[in-house]
């Protein structure tokens, strides 16, 4: 190979170098509890244990990518904007975190079954959007129900809005974690309402 050949070849590869050292960064996003604590005296009692299964995702978003709308047939996949766990399991994760804020200390909550520990209560989450636009916010929609061990299904819908207080994929994050919020505050309702049932039910009947 000659001097001429072999300077070339060496541009080349520093070339390719330089291209691969200026490849954009990949950053990873969370979902965060962002619920208050509920008022009130703790109740004394036997704990209620909640158990909030896998959520069922649609397809488009079931991606390590965040996914923003840009038109009403558009969307654009974030390449190097990711989530730091699958979305699958990040939502019942944050749901049960504001619904054991939304219900009080009695009420024993976790994303998935506690080993050893059989459920009083069974919640299912079936998102049917969490779309977002950047610079915008976030619309989340999800059919819940709760299965109590004793006493009648009940099921919902839950639609939130939430306006992006940041800008980027950041201001997408938060958003979708306060939106998380008004899911479990309607669920922790149902629930409250399943667990006076079912423990009216479980009282003897008074003469």
């Amino acid at each position: 190979m000659n001097q001429g050949s072999t300077a070339a070849c060496l541009v080349v590869i520093a070339l390719a170098g330089c291209a691969a050292g200026s490849s954009p960064k990949t950053n990873f996003y969370v979902l965060n509890v962002e619920g208050k604590p509920a008022r009130g005296e703790a109740v004394a009692g036997t704990p209620v244990n909640v158990s909030i299964a896998r959520a069922a995702i649609p397809g488009v978003v079931d991606r390590p990518q965040i996914v923003a709308r840009t038109a009403a047939n558009g969307l654009e996949i974030l390449d190097f904007h990711r989530w730091a766990e699958p979305l699958q399991e990040a939502i019942p994760r944050v749901v049960a975190g504001d619904l054991a804020l939304a219900l009080g200390p009695r009420y024993v909550v976790a994303a998935g079954a506690v080993p050893g520990v059989p459920p009083d209560i069974r919640v299912s989450l079936n998102v049917q959007r969490f779309e977002a636009v950047m610079g915008a916010g976030v619309t989340v929609e999800v059919l819940w129900s709760v299965r109590p061990a004793v006493g009648e299904v009940r099921a919902g819908r839950s639609l939130f809005e939430e306006r992006a207080t940041e800008s980027g994929p950041a201001g997408i994050a938060a958003a979708y974690s306060r939106a998380l919020v008004g899911v479990a505050q309607d669920i922790a309702a149902a629930i409250a309402t399943a667990s006076v049932t079912a423990f009216t039910r479980s009282q003897p009947s008074r003469p």
